[in-house]
């Protein structure tokens, strides 16, 4: 599944990627009616799709080491957000990734997972 028709990517920075949320996103109709919420496997399936974009390789998620969902992030609340990796490296051909979904300087969600080279 692709997830961009959840958000659109607005800016990019050395270790991170801004991205806005459409708020008129059928998932966000469905998750939850006039309370919408992105799903935590949108926001780890939004990680993924914009790793493959900075390495320029298909890539798989292979595990997810840490993955903590500090606060429900939502559409009318921060309707931007930034992707940070704050480590990336390649171990045994898999590509390690840490980082964090925030806005501004609260955290949504903190990652560490494990991707595999397609």
């Amino acid at each position: 599944m692709l997830y961009k028709d959840v958000y659109t990517i607005i800016g990019r920075s050395d270790n991170g990627i801004r991205v806005r949320l459409l708020a008129d996103s059928a998932i966000f109709k469905a998750h939850f009616p006039g309370n919408p919420v992105m799903p935590g496997v949108c926001q780890v399936g939004m990680v993924g799709e914009l790793l493959e974009g900075m390495t320029g390789e298909g890539l798989s998620l292979s595990e997810i080491k840490d993955l903590k969902f500090m606060e429900a992030l939502k559409p009318d609340r921060a309707p931007e957000c930034t992707v940070v990796f704050d480590k990336m490296e390649t171990v045994d051909d898999r590509l390690v990734v840490k980082g964090l979904v925030k806005s501004e300087e609260r955290v949504y969600t903190k990652f560490s997972l494990i991707y595999e080279k397609a």
